[in-house]
């Protein structure tokens, strides 16, 4: 089972991704989070600035080599992302790396979770990365968000992470603080990332009218964020047990194997 979660940078689906997965394998199933992309953090008072910037751009280069060459899905892979870069191109060409990377690592990730029999989820899935895109190429109009929409796939869970927007400021406002000067060159501005929330107010829109089952969460506090992680849980618990064949628990098993998407 694909759950994938959507929202603003800064709106916790990361945290809320992991609260899921502990809660489902705490009542005895099998949950893993699928991580995006997670810029580097600080490490101390040295930046190593330009070291760290080439050190990126030769990681993502290999990462991104051994996805196409691995288990042959680089064909599928590569072809996915290469539709959705057409077709909304992000404005500067190092956001445009970044952005190629992250979409066919997942695109080999999801090619991986639609067969696996666990419940994984995607703290960023292929609703996320429309709406990146959009918001990378400074298009945000309905119409073409429509369109991009109904071209990706479609997860069995789509989760709507909602979070008041001085919190979600504050949290960009933190989280440029703690990365290196050189990372931020791969990042959004603060201001685009901003925008971010009436872009993905209009996604929100445009799949209610399409049908998706979309569930929303909220996260401005410690309270609602544990009230949402109940409700998500019997929602995507439901959903499980109606895909299974058998209507039964898929027991967790020690070192369970996580679909991974890790960039680094």
């Amino acid at each position: 089972m694909i759950v994938e979660l959507f929202g603003p940078p800064g709106s916790g689906k990361t945290t809320l991704a992991h609260v899921l997965a502990i809660r489902l394998r705490e009542d005895g199933y099998r949950a893993e989070v699928v991580r995006s992309y997670r810029p580097a953090i600080r490490s101390g008072a040295l930046d190593l600035g330009v070291l760290l910037f080439v050190s990126r751009i030769v990681s993502a280069i290999i990462s991104t080599a051994g996805v196409i060459c691995s288990r042959g899905n680089g064909g599928a892979s590569l072809s996915q992302s290469l539709l959705m870069l057409r077709a909304m191109p992000p404005k500067k060409p190092i956001w445009r790396a970044r952005i190629w990377q992250q979409i066919l690592k997942l695109s080999h990730a999801w090619d991986r979770a639609k067969t696996a029999q666990d419940i994984l989820i995607f703290d960023e899935g292929y609703v996320q990365a429309v709406g990146s895109l959009a918001l990378l190429n400074g298009n945000a109009d309905r119409s073409a968000l429509e369109t991009l929409l109904g071209d990706v796939p479609v997860a069995d869970l789509t989760i709507r992470v909602l979070a008041p927007r001085a919190m979600v400021a504050a949290r960009l406002r933190g989280r440029m603080e703690r990365e290196p000067p050189a990372e931020r060159l791969f990042e959004a501005d603060f201001e685009v990332n901003m925008r971010s929330l009436s872009v993905f107010e209009t996604i929100s829109d445009i799949l209610a009218v399409s049908g998706r089952d979309v569930v929303c969460a909220k996260t401005s506090s410690r309270r609602s964020t544990m009230k949402s992680t109940q409700v998500l849980e019997r929602a995507i618990i439901a959903r499980y047990i109606l895909g299974t064949n058998d209507g039964e628990r898929r027991r967790v098993e020690p070192q369970s194997e996580a679909v991974g998407l890790h960039v680094p």
